[in-house]
């Protein structure tokens, strides 16, 4: 397996994505929020880069099953059901329902890998499912893109990708072929066991912090505590259950 590692978006192009599965990491918080949206039975994703596609979108769908989630500067789009904040999707509320979702950097970095054979989303809270569905599939080569914020590397997304190159690491040995972006990750998360720490000490665990989101940073340190790994086809998001191992 050749692994690459893009520690934010603007490393990542169209011909990164072509021909390679692509893992998708925002931690805080897309990542996190699409995946505990899988897990509480959302019939399907939607996610899309700009508030305008999500407000043009809303008109072909039936409003009565669809919601409209997401954020800009991590505080609710006006006019939209819900924000970002996964705590926010519980099986109440989005079971069976079609969410349109757009967040400042998660959902432009799906956007951008588009061209990929595969995409999906990961974060700590499916860590190992996602490793077990890499291992599964055997691709020839796997992207995985750190969404970043706004531009900006986030340790978070980067500690999250360096632990699934370990642990494929330790899976294929010298079957694994990285780049420098997955090595400097891998020795990073070496350092760095802590996940929790890492969250609240990240720029942007500080940020959400600041703005109230204490409980959301707790929820999106927890590792390994779902087995949903969200697939994105033709444009949406399903949740694939992977059983652990």
């Amino acid at each position: 397996m050749d692994l690459s590692l893009y520690t934010e978006p603007s490393q990542f192009s169209e011909p990164h994505a072509k021909g390679k599965h692509v893992v998708i990491i925002d931690v805080l918080r897309a990542s996190s929020t699409i995946v505990h949206a899988c897990e509480n039975g959302v019939e399907r994703i939607i996610p899309v880069a700009h508030v305008e596609d999500a407000t043009k979108l809303l008109p072909t769908l039936d409003r009565e099953a669809t919601l409209l989630g997401g954020e800009r500067e991590g505080i609710k789009i006006d006019g939209f059901d819900l924000g970002n904040s996964p705590l926010e999707y519980t099986p109440e509320v989005v079971d069976g329902k079609t969410l349109v979702f757009t967040t400042s950097n998660g959902t432009a970095a799906i956007a951008q890998s588009a061209p990929a054979d595969e995409i999906v989303v990961g974060c700590f809270l499916n860590l190992r499912a996602v490793v077990e569905h890499l291992l599964t599939t055997r691709p020839a080569e796997v992207a995985i893109l750190c969404s970043g914020n706004l531009g900006q590397l986030s340790l978070e997304d980067l500690v999250c990708g360096g632990h699934i190159v370990r642990s494929l690491e330790e899976r294929l040995g010298n079957g694994l072929a990285t780049n420098d972006g997955a090595e400097a990750a891998r020795a990073l998360a070496g350092c760095l066991q802590d996940v929790g720490e890492v969250v609240r000490g990240s720029t942007h665990g500080r940020k959400l912090a600041a703005l109230g989101f204490d409980g959301d940073l707790e929820f999106c340190s927890r590792l390994d505590a779902f087995d949903t790994v969200p697939v994105v086809a033709e444009g949406r998001i399903s949740g694939k259950i992977q059983n652990r191992r």
